[in-house]
């Protein structure tokens, strides 16, 4: 049996929400040494994304995370994209 590694994220509401209603597919965090160092050379299976500090939470399958330039909700030139497969609960 496979051991699932999970990454564990508090969102503000309003992105938690939107990611729960499917309108938002990928989850960024900027290129600092903080974000570098906790993704770099490590692979997630899973997310879970806490609904700020409270008890409501959702598990996601991770299809990648990479690091891109795209335009993306940071406005950050470069950051780490975390691209979301489906709900899992």
């Amino acid at each position: 049996m496979k051991d699932f590694t999970t990454l564990h994220l508090v969102l503000k509401h309003h992105w938690f929400d939107k990611i729960v209603s499917g309108e938002k597919t990928s989850e960024y965090r900027e290129c600092s040494d903080y974000w570098n160092k906790r993704l770099t050379n490590k692979h997630f299976d899973t997310v879970v994304f806490h609904k700020g500090y409270t008890n409501t939470t959702a598990t996601y399958k991770i299809i990648s995370i990479d690091i891109t330039t795209q335009p993306n909700d940071l406005g950050a030139d470069k950051c780490w994209e975390i691209k979301l497969k489906n709900i899992l609960t």
